[in-house]
């Protein structure tokens, strides 16, 4: 006769109550976030909707060389990250040939004048593009580097993603620190309160490299903890009817014991909300909240400030 185990009843009470500190990238990440990005240029009537443009059809890109290589788990580490800590500059192996791989990829996509950055690049050696990539992950990029740094935050996001598509919950334990990645140790971009299932109405950071996200309480301020000095700031869409649709989901977080700001999303106000692709269709947001005195916390790999 056969017998079915029982499951021990702590296992039992995670699965009915548990709420995951940690979540793995969707392995269509890329894909979704070049559709988001689409419907975000198409509701911009400004000089910016051809940037947005021309990230949807890079994040697209992104989608089709993920897809295309095979890029293992490096060894895991036990410390303040599980996977290699991007700020530390340490280039992937796989990089130069990702990197190669989606410039290819995106130049029939996109502008002539955005070809014309991708055919330079193409034309660097290994030795060259690995320390441009050094110089991107430790944020030391200089002025010259900038029309370079879109496409390899995009290579690198894909190395990192792939990785921790790989990783299990159990592989990545609780951490009382909430603003950096657990993952990669990349400060989050933002945050989004979720409507799936059983995590409907849960605040997850996200992280803009690895694309990891982890549980963060509503009620706390991600950067220093506070509980009492948070405040949601929103740009009203009735006093602007040309805004984008995605201010009606974006809330600026502030601060008033640290100062600092960072953006949070509802997808119950907007279902596809994205963290990285929002953000730059919000910056009206940044601007205000910025001239009340609160300083961004998290940067967005894909919004190149002078």
């Amino acid at each position: 006769m056969n017998s079915t185990p029982i499951k021990p009843v702590e296992e039992i009470k995670k699965g009915l109550f548990h709420t995951p500190f940690w979540l793995a990238p969707e392995t269509d990440i890329f894909a979704n976030r070049a559709v988001r990005f689409k419907e975000l240029a198409e509701a911009d009537h400004s000089d910016w909707h051809a940037y947005l443009s021309l990230l949807s059809a890079l994040c697209d890109a992104q989608q089709a060389v993920a897809d295309r290589h095979n890029l293992p788990l490096p060894e895991l580490y036990q410390g303040a990250t599980v996977l290699p800590t991007a700020i530390q500059g340490q280039v992937p192996a796989a990089f130069f040939s990702v990197f190669q791989d989606l410039l290819v990829e995106a130049a029939p996509h996109i502008t002539a004048t955005a070809a014309q950055e991708t055919t330079k690049l193409r034309t660097l050696a290994q030795i060259e593009a690995e320390a441009l990539a050094q110089r991107v992950l430790t944020q030391e990029a200089t002025a010259a580097d900038k029309s370079a740094e879109i496409w390899v935050q995009a290579a690198l996001q894909i190395i990192w993603t792939a990785w921790a598509a790989q990783l299990s919950e159990n592989h990545v334990p609780p951490v009382e620190e909430r603003t950096h990645c657990p993952c990669c140790g990349t400060e989050a971009v933002g945050s989004v309160v979720l409507i799936k299932g059983d995590l409907n109405g849960f605040r997850y950071m996200h992280c803009p490299m690895c694309n990891s996200r982890w549980n963060v309480l509503r009620a706390k301020c991600p950067t220093c903890g506070d509980a009492g000095n948070m405040r949601l700031q929103q740009v009203e869409a009735d006093s602007a009817p040309d805004l984008s649709p995605a201010y009606a989901a974006a809330n600026a977080e502030s601060c008033k014991s640290c100062h600092t700001y960072r953006k949070l999303y509802r997808q119950d106000k907007q279902q596809y909300a994205d963290a990285v692709a929002d953000d730059l269709a919000t910056l009206g947001l940044d601007i205000a909240v910025g001239e009340a005195g609160f300083e961004r916390g998290g940067a967005n790999p894909f919004l190149l400030l002078d």
